[in-house]
């Protein structure tokens, strides 16, 4: 047996001892793990959708009854915790503007090899909350970890049913344009690192649900990247159409405001999902409706034919429209 001498030389020795650090992972995250999480964390049930992810099969059905609208965006860039949440929140907003209510989501999941397969749990954790809100149901997708990324990617595609014909075929001259949401929002959320707290902002659905009851309604446009800048270039170009459109300073966030004068960007081309353009043809009946539902929202002008477009006396050809968005340059002017 051994002496008190040699135990504690024994503990002094397993106190320098240093594990490997586990192996990299690449492949597919193992099945019996990914379906528990997918069992767990799947958003809102739907009647719509016969065979889901449940299966672990390699694809879903789902009958929508209705025509169909579909979006597909990555998300690259954010944090973790938060990317599959943000996955869900931007592709429901393409769906949503295209007058379409989101039922099926499917979620591709790159991750970097080293990256703690039980941070997973986190990230479905976050797209059920997303899928919650967004009253949609996950169906299927994949997962793996892969030396391709440095950090973890979402691919997020919805599938959705229109209640509503949206078009940018029915934007036409003398029609009314309403900036809705708060400018730069997301810029605030990023800069600030409140995502994880924030992110139910990103959303359209407040307004949407509000103004898809609007008969006059005939075109809606989420703004993300360029802000309302890269809105009214994406409105109005490859038509004869345009707007001098009028945006006070007064109506933009304090904190925003600040910032731009600080650090010298345009505060109307900065990120800003969460907002949304909307082209009616009757000015009095939305304006009623955003104010009864206290949509913050801010009137921006007539459609004109053959009329150069312009942003507070701007013309748009002169903001870049299709350059880099401003959060660039502040993070930029922050870091130094």
């Amino acid at each position: 047996m051994a002496d008190a001498a040699d135990l504690k030389s024994a503990e002094q020795t397993l106190v320098w001892v240093r594990l490997p650090p586990p192996p990299p992972m690449e492949g597919k995250v193992p099945v019996s793990y990914i379906g528990s999480l997918v069992n767990r964390f799947y958003g809102k049930r739907r009647d719509e959708v016969l065979i889901d992810a449940s299966y672990l099969t390699d694809s879903a059905v789902v009958d929508l009854d209705a025509p169909i609208v579909v979006s597909t965006d990555p998300i690259t860039g954010a944090d973790s915790s938060v990317v599959t949440q943000l996955a869900v929140h931007v592709n429901a907003n393409d769906v949503r503007v295209a007058g379409g209510e989101p039922v099926a989501f499917l979620a591709v999941i790159l991750l970097p090899t080293n990256f703690p397969q039980e941070d997973l749990e986190s990230m479905f954790e976050h797209l059920h909350a997303g899928l919650n809100y967004e009253n949609a149901q996950l169906v299927g997708g994949h997962s793996e970890f892969t030396p391709a990324v440095n950090k973890p990617v979402v691919i997020g595609t919805m599938f959705g049913k229109r209640i509503r014909e949206l078009s940018k075929e029915f934007v036409k001259p003398s029609q009314h344009v309403f900036f809705a949401g708060t400018l730069g929002q997301e810029a605030m959320m990023l800069l600030k690192g409140s995502y994880s707290h924030d992110i139910l902002k990103v959303s359209v659905k407040p307004i949407m649900d509000v103004v898809l009851n609007a008969p006059s309604l005939v075109f809606a446009h989420d703004l993300t990247e360029g802000g309302l800048v890269a809105g009214l270039w994406e409105l109005t170009r490859g038509t004869s159409l345009g707007i001098n459109a009028l945006f006070p300073e007064d109506f933009l966030d304090d904190e925003l405001i600040e910032l731009s004068h600080r650090f010298g960007f345009n505060p109307y081309k900065i990120i800003s999902s969460g907002s949304v353009l909307l082209v009616c043809e009757n000015k009095q009946e939305l304006t009623h409706r955003l104010e009864k539902d206290h949509v913050p929202f801010v009137y921006l002008g007539e459609l004109k034919q053959n009329c150069a477009t312009s942003l507070n006396g701007v013309p748009l050809d002169r903001l870049d429209p299709e350059g880099p968005d401003e959060l660039w340059t502040l993070q930029s002017g922050l870091s130094t």
